[in-house]
């Protein structure tokens, strides 16, 4: 099995933006083998030290739409995801860091999945999950559980 990383994005201050943290804590008490959890507030081009070493990585991350509810969960290949670039290359996402990484020819990641809860509050400073946040973090991991299954392609030959 190749070993992979469940990356777990947030801020524990910041109320909802914790929620994937709190999945970092529900899949550390059950461990599946092969799998490392880690958790970072960090973003963009910084989360690329974080993948490093591994050929397959499962984001978690909140996020807020729109048309958002509360609680729902998106579960989808990087590839997916369409993020405009930030105003500096510290501010950029992570579809956009990825991007450049390729382009410049550092290695990353053969497959990178996101599994993104829908949040209710980001703004409010403070600890604790919104009560429909909270009721997700059982099917944030077994959405987690279910990208980690998933199969991790080749690696691309790289020209020496």
């Amino acid at each position: 099995m190749t070993p992979l990383l469940v990356l777990c994005l947030g801020n524990p201050l910041r109320r909802d933006d914790a929620v994937a943290l709190h999945v970092a804590d529900a899949l550390e008490r059950a461990p599946i083998p092969g799998v490392t959890v880690r958790r970072s507030a960090r973003s963009g081009l910084y989360l690329l030290d974080e993948m490093d070493g591994f050929d397959a990585v499962v984001v978690v991350d909140a996020i807020r739409t729109a048309e958002g509810i509360p609680g729902a969960i998106h579960s989808l290949p990087l590839e997916a995801i369409h993020s405009p670039g930030g105003p500096s290359p510290h501010a950029i996402g992570l579809p956009g860091a990825i991007a450049a990484a390729r382009a410049a020819g550092a290695p990353v990641p053969a497959r990178i999945h996101v599994i993104a809860i829908e949040v209710a509050e980001l703004e409010e400073l403070g600890e604790g999950l919104t009560p429909a946040v909270e009721r997700a973090i059982p099917l944030a991991v077994a959405s987690v559980l279910h990208a980690v299954e998933e199969p991790v392609p080749p690696r691309a030959a790289r020209a020496p």
